[in-house]
């Protein structure tokens, strides 16, 4: 096995603990009992968000195994759930179905790629509407090229879900990381390949559009950004609703801000996509990520920027809450960890449904544990309410990371890429404190 690099290990370190974090996510929308506190910063006219108390039941997969990274995706819809573990069989990874019957979650079936091999990261990202599955396999080789990514399409005949077209891009080219977010809304779907070079700038990003008819995927269209740039990583974060599109563009440049992060709104008409709107935080700064994560519902949605420095706290982490009216989306409000601290990444993965947000933070230290990790629930209030007082550390905790190291290909640094990434950024994140 090679030996990585001490920023190589670190970053895979994270990569663990999102992946677990996300799956502490998913148990909570599930029922897990947290009682965290938050504050959120709004204008008096916007209505406060309070935190909510939820019932536990864990789920894990019958045939899980070590550094299978259960949970490093989740999706919930109805009684259906549907979960990523990219590392399952070194790392060529699998996606779980779990289905809801008399307030129990159990396991259905396991869904893997029919051509898949070790290190695709089949599962990475998950999608799933009322009858299809989308899961992304970002590091997947295609045609000989590494890390051109790709992304299966599953469909249920009698009760059995079976892989019904593999989908790719009609340019993919090595490291694009086609699969890197995966979004599904009706006879539409939206896949991310954030590593994909466009017009010579490297790792600027793309999303490609995919329409269903008589059961077949063909893509549509590719959305890029009408001011994009080198390392820009347009397309990390999707979402899908209807005639939007949202993209996270995290590593973006706002004025002399590296980093500062965007989000691109893309709307339908005639059949056509086209960008409207470019978003961006009303305090960003330079490195803050805006963009990292994205949620939306109908005329709202929930922006990540998990790098944020808060108070003088690096890497705390905010969400942001825009809201669109006539056509124009503009910032709501600020959610901020009342408790946060130093290299929390509040805001790495996020979920909405325009009644409730969850939000995660994958680092902080609870009761003596170094990146244990929590995440917070917040509900609208009918009517507005003072900033809630900070209470106890949430109690709810998650495995340790894995103490064995998974075989992974080489993370290259912020220059450009030579050797494909584990993870689909190229740029490391810093090394939390031990």
């Amino acid at each position: 096995m090679k030996k990585k690099s001490t920023s190589q290990s670190a970053f895979l370190n994270v990569r663990v603990l999102i992946g677990l974090f996300i799956f502490l996510a998913f148990l909570l929308a599930l029922g897990v009992f947290c009682n965290a506190s938050a504050q959120v910063n709004s204008d008096t006219k916007f209505a406060h968000w309070n935190p909510l108390v939820w019932l536990e039941q864990k789920v894990t997969a019958s045939d899980g195994t070590a550094n299978s990274y259960f949970g490093s995706a989740a999706a919930l819809n109805g009684s259906t759930a549907l979960i990523g573990a990219d590392g399952d069989n070194s790392f060529q990874g699998a996606a779980y179905l779990f289905t809801k019957s008399n307030g129990s979650w159990s396991e259905g079936q396991k869904l893997t790629a029919s051509d898949g091999l070790p290190g695709d990261d089949f599962g990475y990202r998950v999608a799933l509407a009322d009858n299809t599955r989308l899961v992304g396999a970002f590091t997947a080789t295609v045609g000989g090229v590494v890390s051109q990514g790709a992304a299966y399409v599953f469909t249920q005949s009698d009760g059995t879900w079976s892989e019904s077209q593999k989908l790719t891009a009609s340019d993919g080219a090595l490291f694009d990381n086609f699969g890197a977010s995966v979004a599904l809304d009706g006879s539409t779907l939206v896949v991310g390949a954030n590593g994909a070079t466009v017009g010579g700038n490297a790792a600027q990003g793309a999303v490609y559009v995919f329409t269903e008819s008589n059961g077949t995927w063909t893509q549509t269209q590719k959305l890029t950004a009408d001011d994009g740039a080198a390392y820009d990583n347009f397309g990390l974060s999707v979402a899908l609703k209807g005639s939007t599109i949202l993209v996270g563009s995290p590593r973006a440049a706002i004025g002399a801000n590296a980093g500062q992060g965007a989000l691109y709104v893309f709307t339908e008409s005639n059949g056509t996509w086209s960008q409207t709107q470019k978003l961006t935080a009303s305090d960003g700064a330079t490195n803050d990520s805006f963009g990292e994560s994205v949620a939306l519902d109908g005329s709202t949605a929930l922006i990540g920027a998990d790098a944020s420095t808060v108070e003088g706290n690096t890497y705390q982490g905010k969400a942001y809450l825009f809201t669109e009216s006539g056509g124009n989306w503009s910032q709501s409000d600020t959610f901020i960890a009342s408790d946060g601290a130093v290299d929390d990444y509040f805001g790495a993965a996020l979920a909405w449904d325009g009644v409730t947000a969850l939000i995660s933070t994958p680092h902080p230290t609870i009761g003596g544990n170094t990146w244990q990790g929590a995440a917070y629930f917040y509900e609208q209030s009918a009517t507005p309410t003072p900033t809630p007082t900070p209470s106890a550390t949430p109690t709810a905790t998650v495995s340790p990371t894995p103490s064995g190291t998974p075989t992974a290909t080489p993370t290259p640094s912020a220059t450009p890429r030579a050797t494909p990434r584990s993870r689909p950024t190229p740029y490391p994140r810093p090394t939390p404190p031990h």
